[in-house]
């Protein structure tokens, strides 16, 4: 008898593209972060956030958007303007 064996990381990785999509989306309508230029993207269940924003205050402002959404599992990568 054949069964079929259906890799584990198929569903957190489903769930992690969503995760994923929904920070982006919620970056992106977030009050005050109109200026910012951020690029949400996933790795080995790591979130990471890249670019660049105006200010030191804007890239904290789009950290706790992706926290309250995703929570601890987020590493920033957004360079401030000086």
């Amino acid at each position: 008898m054949f069964m079929s064996i259906l890799p584990t990381g198929g569903i957190v990785g489903a769930q992690m593209a969503g995760l994923c999509a929904a920070v982006s989306s919620a970056i992106a309508y977030a009050a005050g972060l109109e200026d910012a230029r951020i690029r949400v993207t996933e790795d080995s269940g790591v979130i990471y956030l890249d670019g660049s924003a105006p200010s030191l205050h804007v890239v904290e402002t789009a950290m706790g958007v992706a926290r309250d959404i995703a929570g601890n599992a987020i590493c920033n990568r957004i360079e401030p303007a000086y």
